[in-house]
């Protein structure tokens, strides 16, 4: 099972929340069709992203699909502290942290994430193919995929 551990003094984990750089990529079906087409394949957009509980899905910054020249999927409605019933792009892509062999393909909601230190909030859409083990007391967390 694949995992990455960050911590103990690569973060501040009480002010910072669990924070880890992910990549996004098209997904590789996509990547495949456009080898086969000799298209050029884009290159992937590096972020920060703050692992919530308190997210039913994941979230990305408006911006991140149209670097990678990707369509939308579908709209949806999400709520935010700020916002009830906010119409929002969705994108399937891949996200990947490739230094711990982690990957994960799904559907992502383009928001605005104003006022924000990140560009991608992961939430229990994600986390339900996973374990999230947060250790508060050692300033480290773990995240593993199934």
């Amino acid at each position: 099972m694949p995992s990455v551990t960050i911590g103990p003094g690569d973060l501040n984990l009480q002010e910072d929340g669990p924070l880890v750089e992910v990549l996004f990529l098209i997904s590789s079906e996509l990547e495949e069709r456009y080898r086969k087409e000799k298209k050029e394949i884009p290159e992937p957009v590096v972020v920060k992203a703050l692992i919530d509980t308190g997210a039913s899905m994941c979230l990305i910054q408006e911006d991140i699909p149209k670097k990678l020249g990707l369509e939308p999927v579908g709209t949806t409605k999400i709520c935010t502290p700020s916002s009830k019933d906010h119409a929002c792009y969705q994108y399937f892509m891949r996200m990947a942290i490739p230094s711990h062999n982690l990957t994960y393909h799904g559907v992502f909601i383009a928001s605005p994430l104003q006022g924000q230190e990140i560009d991608c909030l992961i939430g229990r859409d994600l986390l339900k193919d996973g374990i999230l083990i947060y250790l508060g007391n050692a300033n480290q967390f773990t995240l593993s995929l199934l």
